[in-house]
């Protein structure tokens, strides 16, 4: 058996009395399919949980901000700019907690023989980016990066999926993905990096835990907090076992070690204290949308967060990562 630190029980002891002293509550989740489940298993953080937990995986986040919205779950994981569309068309949903990407994971890839050699040479090319999310986040940031305009390129609006086979199939000459659908391409594909594509200067990197309203205030706030904590402590722990944690990605998701050990190195997630900094990150997001009319209207963000649940997982975000917070026996 995993034996935790004594900052870890610490952590965990905060929350745990109100959750044995209440009735027994089922956790309704929804995640990109991906690696926050991954982490929270192979970690040992969903052994001997007071609550249950029913998950459903889904290819990106628009669909896990839908089913929020209609109440089908009660917590979702999904990055930071498809939660603007919910939260600006008045989805009773909450951010309350978050994480972080490398944001140099979030980048535009194109395939041998596209002619794309530079940022200058996407004018006149047909790119493909998922809708309000970061690959079109990240390329209207880069076009602007390199002098151009939306009108200079022809956007075409796929799921990572459809993103993917249309990059390799020469439908399109350029591909905005994230891990690990960016590691996959490059290595089972022989897709390549566009020079100076990264995201870094232009992305956050970051993504959100959803609740619903409803669920933060009711029976389900105690158990909400505790998975908050247990997910940045499963996160510490992938940080801390990188190839550990490759391992179990490669064996639950069915893909070759090579790609979840690219995965792990370039994406590099970390939890992150979760504070008015991220709330600022997001404003901005929602300020370039707006400016670039892919909002229709100027969103205000303020009341998007919750920061009341995440008191166990800032500890361990904010615990240095040479720390360990498990012992092997």
């Amino acid at each position: 058996m995993i034996r935790r630190t004594s900052l870890a029980v610490v952590m965990l002891a905060l929350i745990s009395p109100l959750l044995h002293a209440a009735e027994p509550v089922t956790l309704r989740v929804g995640d990109v399919k991906g690696d926050r489940l991954v982490a929270l298993k192979a970690s040992g953080e969903l052994d001997n949980l007071p609550y249950q937990l029913k998950f459903s995986t889904f290819d990106s986040g628009a669909p896990v901000q839908e089913a929020l919205n209609a109440g089908a779950l009660d917590v979702g994981f999904t990055g930071d700019l498809p939660f603007l569309y919910v939260f600006a068309a008045g989805a009773p949903v909450k951010a309350v907690g978050a994480w972080q990407n490398n944001p140099d994971s979030i980048a535009l890839l194109t395939r041998p023989g596209a002619g794309i050699h530079s940022l200058a040479g996407l004018k006149g090319k047909r790119i493909a980016v998922n809708r309000g999310g970061w690959g079109q986040y990240l390329v209207l940031g880069l076009l602007k990066r390199a002098g151009l305009t939306p009108s200079d390129v022809s956007l075409r609006f796929l799921s990572p999926t459809d993103g993917r086979a249309a990059l390799a199939s020469g439908s399109v000459d350029a591909w905005a993905p994230w891990e690990p659908y960016l590691s996959s391409a490059i290595l089972l594909d022989h897709a390549q990096r566009v020079p100076g594509g990264g995201g870094q200067g232009i992305m956050s990197g970051y993504s959100f835990v959803l609740a619903r309203d409803d669920a933060i205030n009711s029976n389900k706030r105690s158990a909400i907090a505790d998975l908050l904590t247990r997910l940045a402590l499963a996160q510490r722990w992938a940080q801390q076992h990188p190839q550990q944690f490759a391992t179990a990605l490669a064996d639950s998701l069915q893909m070759p070690v090579n790609v979840t050990r690219a995965w792990v190195a370039s994406a590099r997630i970390s939890p992150v204290v979760f504070n008015p900094a991220i709330r600022q990150a997001l404003q901005h997001s929602a300020d370039v949308f707006h400016q670039q009319h892919v909002l229709p209207d100027a969103v205000n963000v303020t009341n998007a967060f919750d920061y009341s649940l995440a008191g166990g997982a800032n500890r361990v975000a904010a615990t240095p990562l040479t720390t360990p917070l498990r012992e092997q026996p």
